[in-house]
């Protein structure tokens, strides 16, 4: 750590896992489902199984599978597994008035159940996507005027405004989609999406327990959102995975600067991804139907894990972060800077009236310029304000090493912390700058953060979004050259965006391009590096107005069923992991444990395991066959959640076989491609 007037260093970044390829995914809907289950119809398939494995004991009966191994597997985009479950967004009414919300929350275990309750009292209790608490609000179904009613609940609820513009959406306890006055009629319990969110599961309380399409979920964890799974898989389906992947498994690797050769010393266990099949496609779809995600093709292929005795993979997140797709690190320094200018300002207009600590010539009268003692007096406060809140204790708790960092920078008098310290943690500022703004206690310095306008990569990344699920939409009447097997379909891949920098080049004149861009030579570096990794996002951060073009070219050769219309704000989104299904294939003797050190809950206690300490410490989910553990990699607002931390705890005795099935939000093999991992 840092001395004084040192420059202050970061702390030591943990390794984050990944495989260095990732695949599609599936999904439950009956136009997939339909080959599934004419399959089982046509007979049972059995397949022998030859191991050396002595860890795992087979059955000798013909195995039983839900599919037909020995189908012609079609391509995956000439498939049903790309097919997209869109949206149904509520219709805004100008006739209807919103209707005031009340601000007091209620948690959803007072009417859970009971819509009766709710319907006797005309009215709806609306929650936020996965979340637990909510408000009621009056409502009958002669009422209608949903979109109306959301909002108001919406924003009772802190929806960003901005946000809600894009689309609103509700969904009832079983995570469907509601539009109707009579759907809502019959829940009378809901949930807000807005845009494009995900589904997240609510937890309720810890032990509450759900059937969704005949699968057992259970509440094991809260903070993290970590679900147990039962009667998801068969026995017949893990000697199958098992005997698919045995002869593949190879040192598993991870996604981390401190493994430039791929490997890590926090992960000694051993993995394989399993071949695209109907076998995994079939898993895919019934993991995206139990997440409720829209694709099939949002799920990656199995993953087999195996781990002997004493083999481990400590704690990581299953999200990816070795990539920074808007580098924007600079932006949160930015903001440090206009506030504290305008907060002198401010200060200095209100002489009188502003406690003397925060007087000029004082330790806390903002000077941008004062990376000493104006930076350690203000960090001072937030870290005492931090401990008198529970800051890094609940929500922010997977950054307590950030805590002692400044702590120590602080007592160190190290200059310039807030570079480094908003650099690495952008979202602390807020917390910063409230902490100031409390101490002062005038309303006058209440700060408004202005927003800025999304990134270029922002926006591009939101319109292959849309522009999938607007193929799914036209269907038939999309030009061939759009559909999901056509050349112009929009994906997340790599090859996709030098494909859009040459329709730009084609369509667009030298001169038009760097004048539309701002700025000259443009087209000469588009057409020097249309084939480089990423250049259309490293052009689209450095010009947004790129993207205008992109879209116009693609949509020449879409056509006008395809126009679309750019968001003024919207949450910034990118591929990546979204939620985990971990299968456990069989019973471990002692030992092989999936733990999260940030959960309070606790299944199992004193557990120790060598070389692996954090074993000992949060939930622990012991390794028993056929049960599977369910575990969101981001929260209810579509943002990763740094609680998600988790490790693969080494058995004690014996071998411990497991299967991943990732999710993401997104198709999966385009993400794993634009993090430059295959796919």
């Amino acid at each position: 750590m840092t001395k004084t007037a040192a420059a202050a260093r970061e702390p030591e970044a943990e390794a984050s896992p990944t495989p260095t390829k990732a695949k599609p995914s599936s999904f439950n809907m009956v136009w997939y489902l339909v080959p599934v289950l004419l399959a089982i119809a046509a007979g049972l398939y059995s397949l022998p199984l030859e191991t050396t494995d002595d860890a795992i004991v087979f059955s000798k009966s013909p195995r039983q599978l839900a599919v037909n191994m020995s189908a012609p597997l079609p391509e995956k985009y000439r498939s049903d597994i790309v097919r997209i479950q869109t949206r149904k967004l509520l219709t805004p009414d100008p006739a209807c008035v919103p209707p005031m919300a009340p601000t007091d929350r209620v948690h959803v275990t007072s009417y859970l159940g009971r819509p009766e309750t709710l319907r006797a009292q005309k009215s709806v209790l609306f929650l936020l996507n996965g979340e637990n608490d909510g408000v009621v609000l009056p409502w009958d179904v002669a009422d209608g005027c949903l979109h109306a009613l959301t909002a108001s609940a919406a924003f009772a609820l802190g929806v960003d405004a901005d946000y809600a513009a894009n689309g609103l959406r509700l969904h009832n306890s079983d995570g469907q989609p509601i539009d109707t006055a009579s759907e809502l009629d019959r829940d009378r319990i809901v949930y807000i999406l807005t845009d494009f969110q995900l589904w997240v599961w609510p937890g309720v309380e810890v032990g509450y327990e759900r059937t969704v399409d005949g699968v057992k979920l259970k509440t094991l964890s809260l903070a993290p959102l970590v679900f147990g799974v039962e009667d998801f898989f068969t026995s017949d389906e893990t000697e199958y995975a098992i005997e698919l992947g045995l002869e593949h498994l190879k040192r598993s690797p991870v996604d981390s600067k401190e493994a430039p050769d791929g490997y890590h010393a926090d992960r000694t266990s051993f993995t394989a991804f399993l071949d695209d099949s109907h076998y995994t496609r079939d898993f895919r779809a019934r993991t995206a139907a139990l997440a409720r995600l829209p694709s099939p093709v949002y799920c990656e292929r199995m993953q087999l894990l195996r781990y002997q005795t004493g083999q481990f993979f400590r704690q990581h997140e299953d999200y990816f972060s070795s990539k920074d797709f808007l580098q924007q690190s600079a932006t949160a320094v930015a903001d440090y800077e206009a506030w504290a200018t305008w907060a002198a300002a401010t200060i200095d207009a209100l002489p009188e009236s502003v406690p003397v600590p925060f007087q000029q010539g004082h330790p806390l009268y903002p000077v941008v310029a004062d990376t000493g003692r104006w930076q350690h007096a203000l960090l001072q406060l937030f870290l005492d304000e931090a401990a008198a809140t529970g800051y890094f204790a609940t929500e922010h708790v997977s950054d307590v090493a950030w805590r002692d960092w400044i702590q120590e920078n602080v007592q160190n008098k190290a200059v310039d912390i807030l570079k480094q310290l908003l650099e690495s943690k952008p979202y602390m500022l807020e917390g910063i700058i409230a902490s100031w703004e409390k101490h002062i206690g005038l309303p006058a310095l209440h700060y408004k953060a202005p927003k800025h306008p999304p990134s270029g990569v922002s926006h591009y990344f939101r319109w292959i979004r849309w522009a999938k699920e607007r193929v799914e939409q036209v269907g038939e009447d999309a030009p061939v050259v759009v559909r999901t097997y056509g050349r112009d379909y929009p994906t997340y891949r790599m090859q996709f965006q030098t494909k859009m920098i040459q329709y730009v080049l084609e369509d667009y004149t030298p001169d038009d391009i760097d004048a539309a861009l701002g700025a000259p030579n443009m087209a000469a570096w588009l057409e020097e590096n249309k084939d480089a990794t990423d250049a259309l996002l490293d052009i689209l951060r450095r010009a947004p107005a790129m993207f205008d073009l992109v879209v116009a070219s693609w949509t020449k050769r879409a056509g006008d069923a395809f126009v679309y219309t750019k968001p003024v704000q919207f949450q910034h989104f990118e591929p990546n992991r979204f939620v985990t299904l971990f299968l456990y294939l069989n019973d471990v003797p002692e030992g092989g444990e999936t733990v999260f050190p940030y959960s309070k809950e606790r299944l199992v206690t004193d557990i120790e395991r060598d070389g692996m300490a954090e074993c000992s410490e949060g939930l622990a989910v012991p390794a028993k066959r056929l049960k599977a553990a369910f575990f969101y990699d981001q929260t209810g607002q579509n943002i990763l959640d740094p609680l998600s931390l988790h490790g693969g705890c080494p058995p004690a005795r014996g071998t411990k076989f497991g299967a991943n099935l990732f999710t993401w939000n997104a198709d999966a093999d385009e993400g794993s491609n634009a993090w430059g991992f295959g796919g």
